[in-house]
């Protein structure tokens, strides 16, 4: 049997995508999707509560990110989740979960053009 560890995220861009080359010539783009959901407590005056996911796209996907989306962006994005482990210099386990995109829905008009200096 097939594990799976897809996602579906529903929110909003907290700051214009970055987009660079890895080493191995292949494009990556970068952001992270503010998804807001409601407390527990279901209180009328109580604040939602925000989770943060960032999210690679890769190739293609990321490029077209990197056009047309911009902080404040509405997206629905679909993807894996990857967990990245590593130690730190003094030995230390750490551990990041991210968004590996297969779709990003922009949600929201495009960016505007922006002007050359």
């Amino acid at each position: 049997m097939r594990n799976l560890s897809y996602i579906i995220l529903d929110g909003n861009l907290t700051a214009d995508p970055e987009g660079k080359k890895v080493p191995n010539g292949k494009g990556l783009t970068t952001f992270t999707v503010a998804v807001n959901h409601p407390t527990s407590s279901g209180e009328e005056n109580e604040k939602e509560e925000v989770s943060f996911f960032d999210v690679e796209a890769w190739e293609k996907l990321g490029e077209n990110c990197t056009e047309y989306l911009k902080k404040g962006s509405k997206v629905t994005v679909m993807g894996n989740l990857r967990q990245n482990r590593w130690k730190t210099p003094e030995g230390e386990s750490r551990s990041k979960v991210k968004v590996v995109a297969s779709s990003v829905r922009f949600d929201s008009s495009p960016k505007k053009e922006r002007k050359a200096a």
